[in-house]
């Protein structure tokens, strides 16, 4: 029925199309209802296993379980496991695309995507026998004929098979399979590796260790045949290079280590010190540079004379013991104090400034009036140091010893008294 026609029916009025629809299924014969007497039969319904068109598309039963959808002879009912698919049924010929074409349950099952023998690869995965579990790729290699890996060598890394192709197997004593230049009677390199097959390794070679030091000539022993000589051996002041560094007995009392000509063993006191030696100069840092037992001794950090004072605690002669500060100046033309000042507070010290000291004659080394030679004053003092105290008395100077001059005194008195008188 075109579209046109089943619009215009669509616009009859209702009660003319209801009266044509007998079974009142909502379908008139006009319309497609190809039993009007069945309610359940009409376009549109939903065909059942009944031997009859319940649709009205004059087909019995498609879409059910007996009918054949796929017209490939078999229906659901008969086995079809995809009736939808004509490639699907009991029997069919079973593909390599994930389907179960001969519906028996198994997907694949005998093509070459199907892992047969259950050992995890089919042989499109590289299975080269998938008859044998035993057999797949990465699978062990034994010794049974058969590529159990699936590499394409048969019993290859097993004892029979010579895997570096040298000629020999592990079964003829090959001690390393994976190398083509190890097997019986080989050279022996120096490679660390037993080349012969002989349970010595680098036998005749620079990497062997002849003297069984634990070092090779290739390890750097420079002697090879004395035990006592390698790397890293105790050096001995034996006049050979036992570490094998290059330089003989270095870090023994024979060996000048700091290069100074001088080594332990010839009075060296420091030999990891360039500026001590014996007869080196004493230095001010606290070190005994000349290795004479003695620490910065003719320094001014040194207490040379034994007086308890250093040139640093302010000696200012520390080649004589009497001389340093707070010490008793003597008249000796020496500051023994060390406080700057010559012989001061001694006789042969001018006290008073006035150009004489006691030793030289000043009477009274405190009074700067009083010396030889001063001018003789009016003041009852031996200002000239003669002896003898001189008095003024107007246009001469009347010189009385001094020992008499109470007498004179006294005379003096006796005169004005009688006067009075």
């Amino acid at each position: 029925m075109s579209a046109l026609l089943l619009l215009a029916f669509a616009l009859l009025p209702a009660p003319a199309r209801a009266a044509d629809d007998v079974d009142g299924d909502g379908y008139t014969v006009a319309e497609g209802d190809c039993d009007d007497t069945a309610p359940d039969i009409h376009p549109g319904a939903v065909e059942v296993v009944n031997g009859v068109d319940d649709n009205c598309n004059f087909m019995v039963d498609e879409g059910t379980e007996v009918y054949d959808d796929d017209s490939d002879g078999w229906s659901e009912v008969d086995g079809d496991c995809d009736d939808a698919n004509p490639l699907v049924y009991p029997g069919a010929y079973e593909w390599a695309d994930g389907l179960d074409d001969d519906c028996d349950g198994t997907v694949d099952e005998g093509t070459a995507v199907y892992d047969d023998d259950g050992d995890g690869f089919t042989e499109e995965g590289g299975d080269c026998d998938d008859a044998r579990a035993d057999t797949w790729p990465g699978a062990t290699e034994v010794v049974d004929g058969w590529d159990n890996d699936c590499n394409g060598l048969v019993d290859d890394r097993t004892e029979v098979f010579d895997d570096d192709g040298d000629g020999w197997t592990e079964d003829q004593g090959d001690c390393d399979d994976a190398n083509v230049w190890t097997y019986p009677g080989a050279v022996e390199l120096g490679d660390s590796r037993d080349n012969n097959c002989d349970g010595t390794i680098d036998e005749g070679t620079d990497s062997y260790d002849d003297d069984g030091d634990g070092y090779s000539e290739a390890d750097g022993d420079c002697n090879d045949a004395d035990a006592a000589v390698y790397p890293g051996a105790t050096e001995l002041p034996d006049g050979i290079d036992n570490d094998c560094s290059g330089q003989v007995d270095e870090g023994t009392t024979a060996f000048d280590d700091d290069g100074d000509g001088w080594t332990e063993d010839q009075g060296d006191c420091d030999d990891a010190s360039r500026a001590t030696y014996p007869g080196a100069p004493e230095l001010l840092d606290g070190v005994d540079q000349d290795c004479d037992g003695l620490i910065d001794e003719g320094t001014t950090a040194y207490d040379d004379d034994g007086d308890g004072f250093t040139e640093q605690d302010g000696d200012c002669n520390d080649a004589d013991p009497s001389i340093y500060p707070g010490a008793l100046e003597l008249p000796d033309a020496l500051d023994q104090d060390c406080d700057g000042i010559i012989d001061e507070g001694t006789t042969a010290y001018d006290d008073d400034g006035d150009g004489a000291s006691e030793d030289q004659g000043d009477c009274n080394d405190a009074d700067a009036e009083i010396y030889p030679g001063a001018p003789e004053l009016n003041d009852g003092k031996d200002n000239d140091c003669d002896g003898q105290i001189e008095q003024y008395t107007g246009w001469k100077c009347s010189a009385a010893p001094a020992a008499a001059a109470w007498w004179l005194a006294a005379l003096a008195a006796l005169g004005l008294a009688r006067r009075r008188r």
